[in-house]
């Protein structure tokens, strides 16, 4: 059998066409398809190496992952009063989220009780909302804690056992939640120029009295006015709840929203949340729509759902305890009103309008700002010399006169030990740099 030789000539060529193909492997094996670096699995392991190097990439959020629905055990004991079993799993729209607003009694770092609880059930991908307003004297199962006030929760577990006893009794589990307290509230009423309020039902006896009517309320005056407890706790939530609507429509109203990393970055480190400032920026053009009061509807756990019990043991204290079957069907009428899309109405176009002028006035401020900011370069006289002559630079205080005519020698100083030719910068006009 004869051997095909290559003659000596062709040697380097195959020998570079090699090592080509070696480097189109090589830049392959490390490219996945469209030539993007591949992204190995965290502790993947690569030919030769225990481990691989994961590649950074970018991402503005975090996405969210859809965790296992909670189940819990059935309480054996009655403590005081036997536990119900757990609700079922609330079936939301696509595009659902939940959001968690408690207000809190302490400050931070203390969790006092959250005496306002209220949850939003907002679908985003039909801007509509709901919100259900719920008394903290709710007598509930706490899961590992057994029967106590749902205002309890907080202080007892965190934002951990509040969720989990949403989840158990509601069905519900909060997707981003936000904990405030009493200086927060009146920064914010104070920060919006007052809340006018329409009160309902005179208060004589507190907040300086009010009588029904219209009232203008700075922000002690409007916390006096939702934490009044001369009534029953169910009234309370329905001021709450209201106050809440009031604050949220003025926020929306002539382009504030522009002002959101401001006031974000004023509050955010007095409250417990995780709610990131990317997160709101991201649905203001939701939060206009929801600024319509058509696609928002208010919902209060009151006495249809609700039964007073008093509490057998030496304090006495009278709580609310749910009715099961009128709970579900309370967070189901909640569901269903953002179930079903509807027509914008034209405020929310006034909204859009009033934020866009703002954000356009707030960069024309800048950039007139900006400008004036600028350094003004201040225009110097210039000697024109007659043709033939040269203009001479003027002679620093202190300093030799050189004769006309001469060439400047080179000079020491006590800087520079080394003397170095000084050359003209002026010019002569008509004439070369240097008389011949």
């Amino acid at each position: 059998m004869r051997t095909k030789r290559t003659l000596p000539i062709d040697y380097p060529r195959n020998l570079a066409r090699l090592l080509f193909g070696l480097v189109v492997v090589f830049l392959m094996a490390g490219c996945g398809m469209g030539g993007r670096p591949q992204v190995f699995p965290e502790n993947s392991a690569s030919d030769g190496d225990s481990t691989a190097t994961q590649r950074p990439t970018l991402t503005l959020t975090p996405t969210p992952t859809e965790l296992p629905w909670q189940t819990f055990e059935m309480p054996t004991g009655s403590d005081p009063t036997p536990a119900p079993i757990q609700a079922n799993r609330v079936a939301l729209p696509e595009g659902t989220k939940v959001w968690l607003l408690l207000g809190a009694e302490d400050q931070k770092p203390s969790r006092g009780r959250t005496n306002a609880i209220h949850i939003l059930l907002v679908n985003e991908r039909l801007s509509k909302a709901s919100i259900l307003s719920i008394p903290g004297s709710l007598f509930v199962y706490l899961p590992g804690s057994g029967m106590g006030r749902l205002n309890t929760a907080y202080p007892l577990g965190g934002i951990k056992l509040v969720s989990d006893t949403l989840v158990y009794n509601f069905g519900l589990r909060p997707d981003r939640y936000v904990v405030a307290h009493e200086t927060e509230f009146v920064w914010l009423v104070d920060d919006l120029d007052r809340l006018e309020v329409s009160v309902l039902f005179s208060i004589r006896d507190d907040c300086g009295g009010l009588p029904a009517g219209l009232h203008s309320m700075d922000g002690k005056k409007a916390l006096c006015y939702v934490s009044y407890r001369g009534d029953d706790e169910i009234s309370r939530v329905r001021r709450q709840q209201q106050v809440l609507q009031l604050l949220y429509t003025k926020l929306v109203q002539l382009g504030r929203m522009a002002k959101l990393s401001v006031m974000y970055a004023s509050y955010h480190q007095h409250l417990d949340t995780d709610i990131s400032l990317l997160d709101l920026l991201s649905r203001v053009p939701l939060a206009l729509r929801l600024g319509d009061p058509a696609r928002v509807k208010g919902f209060v756990l009151g006495w249809e759902q609700l039964d007073e019990w008093e509490l057998p043991d030496q304090t006495r204290t009278k709580v609310l305890l749910p009715k099961p079957e009128k709970l579900a069907l309370f967070v189901d009428q909640a569901v269903e009103a953002i179930s079903e899309p509807s027509a914008l109405n034209a405020v929310v176009l006034t909204y859009e309008v009033q934020l866009t002028q703002v954000i356009g006035s707030t960069r024309t401020s800048e950039a007139r700002l900006t400008e004036l900011a600028r350094p003004t370069n201040t225009p110097t006289a210039t000697v024109t010399q007659p043709v033939g002559s040269a203009t001479i630079p003027p002679t620093p205080a202190g300093a030799t006169p050189v004769p006309t005519g001469t060439t400047p020698q080179p000079t020491s100083t006590p800087d520079r030990p080394y003397p170095t030719e000084t050359v003209p910068t002026a010019a002569i006009i008509g004439t070369p740099p240097y008389p011949p």
